[in-house]
């Protein structure tokens, strides 16, 4: 019969056993919670990146991006268009978006993507569309009269949703950061009446996607470009987004300061998103190369505490403005 010393010891063991496996059992289920959080896929780790929170100045450049460029620079978000051409031949693999978030300053970088208009030298453009058109599809509009190529859609036709979060796809495949939506707009031209909510709830859709399908999940960003007057009677809209970016808030292309009344109404708007709790990011941009403009957006929109950037209407190079040189944080 085994002494009471050895009985002792073996319950000993026994609960020394049974400690270590209840510590890696919830030590496991904690890891998993954790990189589930806020993200409705698979369960998958992300890489550290730089908080939203933490970005205090920006670059846009859509023609033509010079990833090398961009990486050498301290500019803390990049948004850029997917390719270099905007063509799927020319896009930006995964290895480049992952050399232009860390060189130089670690960034983040956000693809473009209209989603109220469509683009004749997107890879889902087919030769022979047009608008009304035999073998069209019925979500093309009319062309847009000030940029000619681009055609304004029925955003809330499902042909045309489901071309989007293909779109998305790549974007996500990339490496990208985040998403940066143009032509939210699309909503208040006269073809569009009555397709508000749509829109807005199409918005909603694509953020849901976005952080279901990334692994970034819930950190995944999405970035409105302008309709800022959709902000104060939508909560919702604007708890799904990460920031919001707005064209000429103080000068208009090119080096024509805007109106103070609508610099006013627009900043009340833009407002409404930057006290989100989440702390929501605005960015302006302005198009302008006088000293004294640059200056003045400059200075008007860190008073807001919006993040600004002024550059001319082309989009295709990176301004660095003398006394505001961008400044990398940690």
């Amino acid at each position: 019969m085994p002494s009471r010393f050895i009985l002792m010891k073996r319950h000993t063991a026994r609960l020394i056993v049974w400690l270590l496996l209840l510590t890696l059992s919830l030590g496991s289920l904690a890891a998993c919670s954790v990189i589930g959080a806020g993200n409705g896929g698979p369960n998958r780790a992300a890489p550290a990146r730089r908080p939203w929170t933490n970005i205090h100045n920006w670059v846009y450049w859509l023609d033509n991006p010079d990833l090398t460029t961009i990486g050498a620079s301290a500019y803390e978000l990049a948004v850029i268009d997917y390719s270099a051409d905007g063509s799927g031949a020319q896009a930006s693999t995964a290895a480049q978006i992952a050399r232009l978030r860390t060189s130089g300053c670690q960034r983040r970088v956000v693809a473009y993507l209209s989603i109220g208009e469509a683009e004749n030298y997107r890879w889902y453009w087919q030769n022979g569309w047009r608008p009304g058109g035999a073998g069209s599809p019925s979500w093309l509009a009319a062309e847009d009269s000030d940029w000619p190529g681009n055609y304004w859609v029925r955003y809330w036709e499902p042909a045309w949703q489901k071309i989007v979060f293909a779109y998305l796809d790549k974007i996500i495949a990339a490496g990208f950061d985040g998403i940066y939506l143009d032509r939210i707009d699309a909503y208040a031209e006269p073809y569009a009446n009555g397709h508000e909510d749509d829109m807005l709830a199409f918005v909603q859709a694509i953020a849901s996607y976005a952080r279901t399908h990334s692994p970034l999940g819930h950190d995944f960003g999405v970035i409105a470009q302008n309709a800022e007057e959709l902000g104060p009677g939508h909560p919702d809209y604007v708890r799904a987004l990460t920031g919001i970016g707005r064209e000429e808030t103080y000068v208009q292309a090119m080096n024509d300061p805007t109106a103070p009344s609508d610099t006013a109404e627009a900043v009340a708007d833009l407002q409404v998103f930057r006290q989100q709790s989440q702390g929501h990011l605005v960015l302006t941009v302005d198009y302008a190369t006088q000293a004294d403009l640059i200056r003045m957006a400059y200075t008007k929109s860190r008073a807001q505490g919006f993040i600004p950037y002024v550059t001319d209407d082309s989009l295709s190079s990176m301004r660095i403005n003398p006394g505001f040189a961008p400044t990398c944080s940690g």
